[in-house]
Parts: C-alpha cells; structure tokens; sequence
C-alpha cells in the first residue's frame, strides 16, 4: 500500500475552495457542514497590488467561521519573477494578517502568463512566495495541475511542501497522471450541494487532518 493510499484509508475530508465568483451570501455554510464538508479554502485575492484582494474573501471567512467550517487561503498568482512573487506574497500576508486560518494557506500557479518561463523559473517563483510566507509562521502549500507538477515545475525542488492537487478525474487516473504524495485533491469543479448552493462548487478531499496538525504547531494565528 503507498503512502496515498494509507492517506485515503486513514484520512478523507471532504471540503470546497470559493473565490468571488460564488456569493458568500448563497452558500449555506451551516448546510455545507451539516452535508459533511468540513473545510473551505477562499481566495484572498490574485497578483501583487492591495486592489486585487478578492471581494468576498471577508464574507466568506466570516461566513464559514460561523458556521464552524475550517478555513484556508489562497492566492492565484500572476508573477512572472521572483521580486514579483515576494511582493505577490507581502500582499497576501496584509489580506490574511489577523485572521486564524486552521487550514494551509497555498499559492496557485497556473496562469498563461508563467508558461513562458522556464521549469526553474517557475519552480524559484513558487519557493520565493512559498519560503517568505511560510517564514512568518503558516503553513503552506502549492496548487497547481498535474501537468504543471510533472513538466512544468521541479516536483523535487519543492517536495518540502505539501501539494494541493487539481486533477478532474478517479483516483486511478489520477494516480496515473501523478505519483507524487497529495495533501489535498481538487477533484472536480462540478459538485452539486442542495440546499447549500443553487450553482457547482469546486470539490476538494484532505488527506491531512491539517486543522489538528496546524493548531498542535501553533501556525496560521492559531
């Protein structure tokens, strides 16, 4: 049995992750619980300027807190530098400062504007974000595609951090698509809840107790 494998044995929690393009007001966080979901992962904002926070991350951090559904963040990156990626990460820590996330905060690389790049290019951006907020005590983690973490980035260059993987698919062609070990699996962007939400949601599975582990380290503001 591989180290996967145990995980989905021992551990499966099943969550969402929102940006603003679903309401914080539409989704029913108490359902959204109550339906089994424990966790959220809200976009705090994208790029590298304060006007670029997301419009609902507030909303929802407040949303899900009340309702006792655990939070993690995320920023959708558009740096194409490391100087960037540090700025884009200065700007993420003022949208998170404050604020107890039980959840790991991650940095989303994907845009078209990276595919240029080179594979360490873009592997030194990722470290340059994930190093400097990981340094002021969150945990952190990478999102990206199965083909970005096997041709786009150096998977070994940044196996120190857990991987939040977005792959719309079964565990078997998933497996088969990427090997490495996954913190959490974006499965499928078309999760249908009633009586949570009227719309499709983004559908994710933990294999981390990270609300434990994160408390029990004292990361995150917790």
């Amino acid at each position: 049995m591989g180290l996967n494998d145990e995980r989905r044995v021992f551990t499966q929690i099943s969550g969402i992750d929102v940006s603003r393009y679903q309401k914080a007001e539409k989704i029913d966080y108490f359902a959204l619980k109550r339906a089994g979901l424990k966790f959220a992962m809200l976009r705090a904002g994208y790029g590298m300027y304060d006007s670029q926070k997301d419009a609902e991350f507030e909303n929802h951090y407040s949303a899900a807190g009340k309702a006792g559904v655990f939070r993690g963040a995320y920023i959708y990156s558009y740096a194409t530098t490391q100087a960037e990626a540090r700025r884009e990460a200065e700007c993420f820590l003022r949208w998170i400062s404050g604020k107890k996330l039980e959840y790991p905060v991650a940095f989303d690389i994907e845009d078209k504007s990276q595919k240029k790049l080179t594979v360490d290019e873009r592997t030194d951006i990722a470290l340059s974000f994930l190093e400097k907020v990981e340094k002021e005590g969150y945990y952190t983690m990478i999102y990206a595609s199965a083909d970005w973490f096997r041709r786009k980035l150096n998977a070994e260059r940044l196996k120190h951090f857990d991987v939040w993987l977005a792959c719309y698919t079964d565990e078997k062609r998933r497996d088969e698509l990427y090997s490495g070990n996954i913190g959490i699996w974006q499965k499928q962007s078309s999760l249908v809840l009633p009586g949570v939400y009227s719309g499709k949601l983004d559908e994710d599975v933990a294999y981390k107790d990270y609300a434990k582990i994160i408390k029990k380290a004292g990361l995150n503001r917790m």
